[in-house]
């Protein structure tokens, strides 16, 4: 698996598990934390990633990622206006 599939699993994982459980619950911790490890990794090669959601396409670095097409959270993040994911280095 590819380090923005990575990533973006774990996002989605996080966010579905953030609206399961309360603050504080070790569950979201355990998932905030996978995910920013991730990011992290992501973060090694590409030190200012951007993720669009176009159409229900995902695109990293100008390349569809076609495993993810029709991404439930790619489409939710479309959907409340999120077009654009962009993580600026350190």
């Amino acid at each position: 698996m590819s380090d923005p599939t990575k990533f973006l699993t774990s996002l989605g994982q996080a966010l579905a598990t953030m609206s399961l459980y309360p603050a504080g619950h070790p569950a979201r911790e355990r998932a905030v934390d996978t995910a920013y490890e991730h990011l992290q990794q992501l973060m090694e090669d590409d030190p200012t990633p951007r993720i669009l959601f176009i159409d229900g396409e995902v695109v990293y670095r100008r390349q569809v990622l076609r495993h993810l097409s029709e991404w439930e959270w790619g489409i939710r993040l479309a959907d409340a206006g999120v077009q654009r994911l962009e993580f600026l280095g350190e």
